[in-house]
Formats: structure tokens, C-alpha cells, sequence
């Protein structure tokens, strides 16, 4: 049977446009795809941010209220009647505060009595103040005094119900305040401010997440304190839960997200029984994290939908074409091919070929429109993808600069002053980011006076860096002011601790973001060996003594952070090294480094490896405390910067082994 042109013509059109219509689907459908899981991810992290900053700004203002209890107490006391109009005033400022109470050791407040629990707490009547401590309720063993007290630092608990106190569920934030005795601090009691959780549990769980999503929250120990799952808050951690479904996967997200972690992951959830995906990111304040499940089937409907409408589209087209091609078929075959070509171009990667002009508005019209279309979001959606990508890259050249004036600032010229064969020197910083609040200093104070200091600057990164540059800085002036006439001791030495309290207050003004430093400060009179030192807040130096061959950590006051409040005095010790004697300092980078199972290296550790290395030159002790900290680490990620710097005294002359008249070997308080 003889076919005519017009039937194998038309067979060819509509084969031809059912393959395009096909692929433009298909391409349509992955790329729109693509496009919406990326957004989805952006969406899901601004969720998920959004929610947190949402808690953070409840629970980040309490900390500072415990601080500023705690330093009340430990500055000058308060009597039974000041702690009660404190936490008036903690209850006043801060709506988010639901009870607050000072709480003592045993007969710490008073002789004979053993418990004392001043608790102040909201009720629908206005505030209400009791006392605690009973045989019944024998606080001194409750985690929420337990922890901060055994850990001497500010904690957050572990939710729970507090029964016999505020009788709601709650978490607490609590701080050890110490006294002195003996000369030396000790924990006199704890400082708390509860937060009760009905207002979490209502504001978690109104997230709403398109159809069937969800958020939950877990705290720092993986429970979970809240979920959609009746019965599951309070009741399971997200471990048990794993082992319960023998999901592998829910376990190490669990363990990424105690962490700290924050990530944007596929995964089928056990509640929704659905794949999906699961953006999490933790609360800084508290160590907690929240996590928001999204369905992939529900994320994806509307493309699904979209694909249907593009295929039902191009079929009733294609049944349109189909009834009038025989008519038009020698009139069509040219723009047709011609548009082939052009898509062809198009799907082989040149976006700007030119598409046919076909002026007839009909189906062919429509699937040039439709290709036209599809070209220019293909060309816009590539300039976006190329404009993220360039500022990613000029982000990270600016962090790598940064980087690079940060280590400019600090000295890395050893030995720092050949001229002086009094000392031997040697420092190095490991940030670990690209940049962060660790310095390290040193500079002569004059004609035999030579000052060193290592520093530690609360938070990472850009911020904790320009704090880093102010406070080198600051110090250095200060220090270098109180050289040429400031305050000094009855010797004529510059007084570590003037030069603490005076950068101190300068830090202090206008410090709105509450950042803060530690410090450790020394003065070296290299004629005699000796050493007058004074600590902000910061880790205890080793004492390396040559001939004894041992190392032992130099007792601090516990005297607070620098820049964090105004007025705060500084105690200044002094001791003598003899030639030989050298001094380690460190920053908390290097005790609080951890191995792959979270265990500390810890100042035992340290104290350990500096013993066989008394009497060694200050760059070897540097490296084998360094090489210590790494191994112990076995390829841990490291998570806070870690700074050395050793002093070692080598005499003055002939004279270099004696000691000077009046003086000794071991440590006296100014």
C-alpha cells in the first residue's frame, strides 16, 4: 500500500515533537526538581535558624543574671535580705525567669544549720519565697547543684520536673560561687535561674512543617524534650530510640547533633514513617539541639504536579497536532526542523542558541515559546549557581587574609632578643579556625624588665579576633605606660596586676556584645630572676624547676575575667627562678583538647609531660607539649585554639645562680 509524503511527513512531525515534548518534560521536571531541593535546604536551615534564634533570645540573657549573682556574692557577700531583693530584681528584669534561689553548702552560710536554699519563684499571686533545704529535699544532691558545683562552671540541666521546689518542668542555669580560705577559693554554694518549658513545648511544637512535618528538641544527653510522639518527651532519648529500631543512622545523628553539629541530611523517619529530609542545629546557650523533619513527597508535590501539568499539556498538544498535520504538514516541516536544531543546540550545553521565529500561534508556536522559556531560566538559574559560587570563594579569600594579618600581629621571631642571653623564648598558636581569640605577647618594660602574657579570648572567630588585636594591643600600651612611669612596686617593677586592672576597664567600656579575656601576665627582672605574675581568670602556669627536674602549676586567686565588668582588682604574686628555671603557659586549647572518645587531655596530662622536660631549652618544651596534645587528639577535630609559650631563665653573668638578698625560690603575694 502506498503511503503518501503527507502521512510519513506527519508520522515524522509527530514522533519527532513527541520525543521533544518528552525530553523538555523530563529536562523540565530533573532541573525543577534539583532547584527545589536546593531551595527546600535554604528554606529548611532559615526554619530551623529562625526557631533557634527564637529560644536563643529567651534563654541567652540568663547566663550574664547568674554571673552577676555569683560575682555579688563572691565580691562582697550578701546578706539574707540583699539575696532576696537580688532575686526580686532577677524575677523583675527577666519574664523569662521562672524561680531563681542561692543556694549554700553545708553550714556554709550559718554554723549548725546545714542547709540553706533562699528560692524565689513566680505564682499566679506574684512572687513567692521559700527555703529549699529539708531531709526531704536534700538539694546538695540534685544534679542541678550536683553539676556546676563538681564541674566549678556555669551548667545547664538536664530537664526535669521539680518536685518539692517550683513544681513545674524546668531546666536550670547554675554557677558555683566560691570564698576564700586559706588563701585559696573554695565553692561556698550555687546560683540558679529556672526556666520552665511549657512555653518550649508550645512554641516546638507549633512549627508548622507543610503537612505531616515535624520539629522535635533533645537536650545535651540526646533525651528528647519534645516530640510529636505522645510519650516519647521526657521518656526516651533519641539513642534508645535508634536501638529500639535498630537505626544505625538516627544513632549518629544523634551523636553528630549532642555535638553540636548542624546539617541538612536525607533519612526516613520512625514517626512519620516516611523519607524525607532532617535539618538540625544546635542552641548555644544551653548544648541542646533542634531538629525539623521535612516529607520528600510533600516537598516534592508541586514539581510532581507541575510535571503532570507540563506532560498533560505537551499530549493535548500532540493530539491537536496530530488532527491538523496532514492538512499543514508541508507548511510546518521547515519551522519544525529548525526548531529541532535549535533545542538540540540547547540540550547540548550552549544556552545562548538563537531559537527560530515562528510567528504562527499554534503548537508550534507554543513549544517555541516553551523552549525560549526554559532557555532563559536554565541561563538564569546558571548566573545565580556562578554568582554564589564567586562570593563562596571571595569569602574564603577574605577569611585566608584575615588569617594572615592575625598571625602578622603576633611575634614569631625566635629567639626574640639575641642581645639578651638572659632568656630563652619560644611561642607558637594553632588556630582552630581560620581565625580566633588566642594571642601570646612579649616585649621588654624597660632596661631589665621584660614582660610576657598569653591570652584567651571567650568565643571563635571573626568577632573573637578583632577582640584578640584590641586586647594585644591594649595590654602592650598599658604595660608599656606603666614602664615609663605608671604604677609600679616598691622595687620600681610595673605591677602585673595594675596593668590587668587598667586594660580591664578599658575593655570593659562599651563592651556590648559581653565579650571577655583571660589573661596571665608576668614581669621578669632579668638581673635577678625574678618573677611577678597576675592571672585574669586564665589557666595556671607550670613551674619547670631544672635542678629538682619537676614541674608543678603555679597557684592563681581566682580573679575574674578581663573586660567583663569595670573596677575588678587583681591580685599580684611573685617568685624566683634560678638559671635553668623555666615557666609554661598555655591556653585552655590545650587541657580541654579531646580524642576521638570526648576525653579531655586534662592539666594531670600536662603536668605529666612537662615533668621530663625540666631544664629543656623553651622551643623543645613548646613542641613536646604540642606533639602530646596531637597524638592524644589521634586526628580528633580540633576544636579550640591552642597557644605555648615557655620562658626560660638563664642567669645573669657569673651572678646568674645566686639569689638575691631577701629573696626565694618559692612564691610570695604581693
Amino acid at each position: 500500500m502506498r503511503r503518501g509524503i503527507a502521512l510519513r511527513l506527519s508520522a515524522l512531525v509527530l514522533s519527532s515533537t513527541g520525543l521533544v515534548l518528552v525530553a523538555v518534560v523530563a529536562v523540565s521536571y530533573i532541573l525543577a526538581r534539583e532547584a527545589l531541593l536546593q531551595s527546600a535546604e535554604v528554606n529548611a536551615r532559615n526554619l530551623s535558624q529562625s526557631l533557634v534564634n527564637r529560644i536563643e533570645a529567651v534563654l541567652t540573657p540568663i547566663p550574664p543574671v547568674v554571673r552577676g549573682t555569683v560575682y555579688a556574692l563572691e565580691d562582697g557577700g550578701l546578706t539574707d535580705e540583699g539575696i532576696i531583693r537580688r532575686q526580686r530584681r532577677m524575677l523583675t528584669d527577666n519574664d523569662a525567669v521562672f524561680g531563681t534561689s542561692v543556694s549554700f553548702e553545708p553550714f556554709a552560710h550559718k554554723p549548725g544549720e546545714r542547709y540553706f536554699a533562699s528560692y524565689m519563684f513566680r505564682t499566679p499571686l506574684g512572687f513567692k519565697t521559700t527555703h529549699l533545704g529539708s531531709d526531704s529535699y536534700r538539694y546538695h544532691y540534685m544534679d542541678w547543684y550536683q553539676l556546676p558545683r563538681e564541674l566549678d562552671r556555669l551548667v545547664w540541666s538536664e530537664p526535669y520536673y521539680d518536685r518539692g521546689g517550683g513544681n513545674v518542668l524546668m531546666t536550670t542555669c547554675a554557677m558555683p560561687f566560691h570564698r576564700m580560705e586559706n588563701g585559696r577559693p573554695v565553692v561556698a554554694g550555687v546560683v540558679t535561674s529556672d526556666v520552665a518549658l511549657e512555653w518550649l513545648t508550645r512554641l516546638v511544637a507549633g512549627v508548622s512543617v507543610l503537612d505531616t512535618g515535624y520539629a522535635y528538641l533533645i537536650s545535651q544527653s540526646g533525651a528528647y524534650i519534645t516530640h510529636p510522639e505522645p510519650g516519647v518527651a521526657f521518656n526516651e532519648t533519641i539513642f534508645s530510640r535508634a536501638e529500639e529500631f535498630h537505626d544505625q543512622q538516627l544513632r549518629l545523628l544523634g551523636q553528630d547533633m549532642i555535638r553540636g553539629g548542624s546539617r541538612f541530611v536525607q533519612m526516613k523517619s520512625l514517626h512519620a514513617g516516611k523519607e524525607g529530609f532532617l535539618m538540625y542545629a544546635p542552641l548555644p546557650s544551653t548544648g541542646w539541639s533542634l531538629a525539623v523533619f521535612f516529607p520528600r513527597d510533600e516537598m516534592l508535590a508541586r514539581v510532581h504536579r507541575q510535571a503532570m501539568i507540563s506532560a498533560g499539556l505537551g499530549g493535548g498538544g500532540f493530539l491537536i497536532l496530530a488532527l491538523i498535520v496532514a492538512l499543514i504538514a508541508r507548511g510546518i516541516t521547515r519551522p519544525l526542523r529548525r526548531l529541532t536544531a535549535a533545542a538540540s543546540e540547547v540540550a547540548g550545553g550552549n544556552l545562548k542558541a538563537e531559537l527560530p521565529t515562528i510567528s504562527a500561534h499554534d503548537e508550534v508556536g507554543e513549544l517555541a515559546e516553551s523552549f525560549a522559556n526554559m532557555q532563559t531560566s536554565l541561563r538564569r538559574h546558571i548566573r545565580d549557581l556562578t554568582e554564589a559560587t564567586a562570593s563562596r570563594e571571595r569569602m574564603a579569600s577574605e577569611l585566608r587574609i584575615a588569617h594572615d594579618i592575625q598571625m602578622g600581629i603576633l611575634p614569631k621571631l625566635f629567639p626574640p632578643f639575641p642581645d639578651r642571653p638572659e632568656i630563652d623564648l619560644f611561642a607558637e598558636l594553632t588556630p582552630a579556625r581560620e581565625v580566633g581569640g588566642d594571642f601570646y605577647d612579649f616585649f621588654p618594660c624597660g632596661p631589665d624588665q621584660f614582660c610576657f602574657l598569653v591570652g584567651d579570648v571567650s568565643g571563635k572567630g571573626v568577632p573573637a579576633a578583632f577582640y584578640m588585636a584590641v586586647a594585644k594591643t591594649l595590654i602592650k600600651a598599658v604595660a608599656e605606660s606603666a614602664a615609663d612611669g605608671g604604677r609600679r612596686d616598691t622595687a620600681g617593677v610595673p605591677d602585673p596586676g595594675s596593668i590587668l586592672a587598667r586594660a580591664s576597664d578599658d575593655l570593659a567600656q562599651d563592651n556590648e556584645s559581653c565579650m571577655f579575656v583571660t589573661i596571665f601576665c608576668a614581669m621578669l627582672d632579668m638581673r635577678t630572676g625574678r618573677v611577678r605574675v597576675a592571672s585574669a581568670g586564665h589557666n595556671p602556669p607550670v613551674l619547670l624547676r631544672a635542678a629538682a627536674g619537676t614541674a608543678e602549676y603555679l597557684p592563681t586567686h581566682g580573679d575574674p575575667v578581663a573586660g567583663a565588668l569595670p573596677g575588678v582588682v587583681y591580685s599580684t604574686d611573685e617568685l624566683t627562678l634560678a638559671p635553668g628555671d623555666a615557666i609554661l603557659l598555655y591556653t585552655d586549647g590545650v587541657t580541654e583538647a579531646m580524642n576521638p572518645a570526648q576525653e579531655l587531655f586534662g592539666e594531670e596530662r600536662l603536668l605529666v609531660r612537662a615533668r621530663g622536660l625540666a631544664g629543656q631549652p623553651a622551643q623543645r618544651v613548646c613542641e613536646d607539649v604540642r606533639a602530646e596534645v596531637t597524638s592524644y587528639a589521634a586526628g580528633a577535630e580540633q576544636s579550640d585554639d591552642i597557644t605555648l609559650l615557655t620562658l626560660r631563665y638563664l642567669g645573669a653573668g657569673a651572678n646568674a645562680g645566686s639569689t638575691p638578698p631577701g629573696e626565694t625560690n618559692g612564691i610570695s603575694k604581693s
